[in-house]
């Protein structure tokens, strides 16, 4: 990290200091070009800085790691500046999330009150804070106080940002004992979303969990069909044995069985529960039959 900031620093002394431009700094930032919109920035005459530069310095010093340089320019924006109040709402944003990625949850949360606090009509930017303060209480443990905030989130969110908080309501209410309500949220998460392959493992853990086997079978099924890298797991194939052994499917239980056995290796735990399961079934199946058999006689 400060080798990064030394060079920033050579740079700035080797480039030609002549022509630059503010916009030129948010023009760079804007095009991902984080290390030259940190270096043009530093060319600047302190004179010709202003609040969309400083602002895009201090993005860009957040795309680069430079997380406490980022908070300084940040922070010197909101003293230095008038600002309107949305434009300090992304600011409170920016330091929430900063101070989220650093573990501070606690900050994090009273960053994400004070945006919302701050903006009085509903809006997606508002959304967003609700959804911080949401993930901040998850991380905390709170899961209660985070599923109110993620619902205050999707009713002011817009459609790009749906899914992502139905995941952490589904993932909350799980974690609250109200798998009616997972579920619900789970379902909601579109096909080629990349949260969809775990929501669909949720499905299928809350189906087992309530008895409903055909429905988890349905789940794991669609999820090795449609995201085969993300079920090609041991876990995947017990859940189904054990869905096929309520169903009194012994054929596909065996199925299951021999693939199984030549995939994963003998000391697999999943497989180990998954062979047990099996012969389990096998036995009850033969013992009902032989009983059967001894009554007809």
């Amino acid at each position: 990290m400060r080798l990064l900031i030394v060079l920033i620093f050579l740079l700035t002394c080797v480039w030609d200091v002549a022509a630059q431009h503010p916009i030129d700094v948010q023009r760079k930032t804007a095009a991902g070009e984080h290390f030259e919109a940190l270096v043009t920035y530093e060319k600047l005459p302190k004179r010709r800085v202003n609040a969309g530069a400083q602002l895009a310095a201090a993005k860009s010093a957040w795309a680069l790691g430079l997380a406490q340089r980022a908070v300084e320019d940040f922070e010197a924006v909101l003293r230095k500046y008038k600002l309107s109040p949305s434009e300090q709402a992304r600011i409170f944003l920016s330091r929430g999330m900063i101070e989220y990625q650093e573990g501070k949850y606690r900050v994090s949360a009273l960053y994400a009150e004070r945006l919302t606090s701050l903006l009085e009509q509903e809006s997606p930017l508002r959304s967003h804070g609700w959804f911080l303060w949401g993930e901040s209480l998850y991380q905390l443990g709170s899961f209660g106080a985070a599923a109110k905030k993620y619902d205050l989130a999707l009713a002011e969110s817009d459609e790009t940002s749906q899914a992502d908080i139905h995941f952490r309501l589904g993932k909350s209410h799980i974690l609250l004992g109200d798998l009616e309500k997972a579920q619900a949220h789970f379902e909601h998460i579109p096909l080629g979303h990349e949260r969809t392959p775990e929501a669909i493992r949720h499905l299928a853990e809350i189906a087992l969990e309530q008895q409903r086997y055909a429905q988890a079978s349905f789940w794991l099924t669609k999820g090795k069909q449609e995201y085969p890298d993300e079920f090609l797991d041991s876990w995947v194939d017990y859940a189904l044995v054990r869905a096929a052994h309520f169903e009194g499917d012994m054929e596909k239980m065996q199925e299951l069985r021999v693939e199984a056995e030549k995939r994963y290796p003998p000391s697999d735990s999943w497989l180990t529960l998954l062979s047990a399961s099996a012969e389990e079934s096998f036995w009850s199946q033969s013992l009902a039959s032989d009983e059967s058999a001894g009554e007809e006689g």
